[in-house]
């Protein structure tokens, strides 16, 4: 008896060898992405012509913005994988340069990046104060950055766009514009779900951002007809992932390949052909399917 025991201890170990292996790849390429990721984010070791072009946006949308109180802006972009939250915390983090007190929410409560992006915890947050589990002192925190708060995302809730269109997100975000002068929304993409459109009414204008040999032409007309159905103000594009060659010609300085979407489940849709935005995995995130961007059809809008 006792033998087999042994047998069968033995029979597990090897089991688990496979199993081991398979982890410590994956803990290893969440290492790498983590780092890929902390390296986008401005920092005094940051390259010169990328702290210029940020604070180039920045001049340009202040005069796009009115003078007077809180100017809130929220940051997206057609599809996923864009590098929208990136951009966001970068722009954010510029504007605190100018001693403003500037504020950066979460609000892509499905599949949240901002606390990844600061190495925080990502709850309590934005989530946690909707159902009404935290108040916004507590959601409230400061960065290292200079003049810089941030609201994370909070624990992924079963309902975003219901906690995003609530009284209490309208209550929020009046208390913190007598707070702050800029206020940073950083929503989902606005061809894989409502949100953005949702949280637009909080905001004067939305920044888009596309992905150099990425982005298709016809995705980022689908997300202006989205936005310019509600009244939303696009105050302009931000091309992502472009820098000069010696020849003067542009070039994807992205180490991914972007032009696949993954799904929730891990399966890799192809993002080519937009025949419908239903083509990518229905879902973002871990909730539903969003399959009414199927009547998008063949991928072509009238004029």
């Amino acid at each position: 008896m006792q033998e087999n025991q042994i047998k069968m201890s033995w029979f597990q170990k090897l089991r688990q060898i496979p199993s081991n292996i398979a982890r410590e790849k994956q803990r290893k390429l969440i290492v790498q992405d983590h780092e890929f990721i902390r390296e986008k984010v401005l920092n005094s070791k940051s390259p010169f012509h990328v702290r210029e072009a940020y604070k180039a946006l920045r001049t340009n949308l202040i005069f796009s913005l009115p003078s007077d109180g809180c100017k809130k802006i929220a940051v997206t972009s057609a599809l996923a994988s864009e590098g929208k939250s990136t951009n966001c915390l970068n722009l954010a983090i510029t504007f605190a340069e100018m001693e403003a007190k500037v504020l950066i929410i979460d609000c892509d409560l499905r599949r949240p990046n901002l606390a990844r992006l600061l190495d925080v915890q990502n709850a309590p947050g934005l989530s946690n104060y909707l159902v009404g589990l935290n108040t916004s002192e507590e959601v409230v925190r400061k960065s290292t950055y200079n003049n810089l708060s941030y609201i994370t995302a909070g624990n992924i809730p079963p309902n975003p766009v219901e906690l995003l269109s609530s009284e209490n997100m309208s209550r929020l975000i009046e208390k913190l514009e007598k707070e702050f002068d800029y206020i940073f929304l950083d929503t989902p993409p606005v061809n894989l779900v409502i949100d953005t459109v949702v949280a637009s009414k909080y905001v004067h204008g939305v920044v888009m951002i596309a992905l150099q040999n990425s982005t298709d032409k016809e995705a980022i007309r689908y997300a202006l007809s989205q936005l310019n159905f509600v009244g939303t103000k696009v105050l302009g594009f931000v091309l992502n992932g472009v820098i000069y060659a010696n020849n003067g010609a542009y070039k994807n300085v992205n180490k991914r390949k972007y032009y696949r979407y993954f799904s929730a489940s891990g399966r890799k849709k192809s993002g080519k052909g937009y025949g419908g935005y239903s083509r990518y995995g229905g879902s973002y995130g871990n909730y539903g399917s969003y399959k009414h961007y199927g009547s998008y059809g063949s991928g072509k809008l009238s004029n």
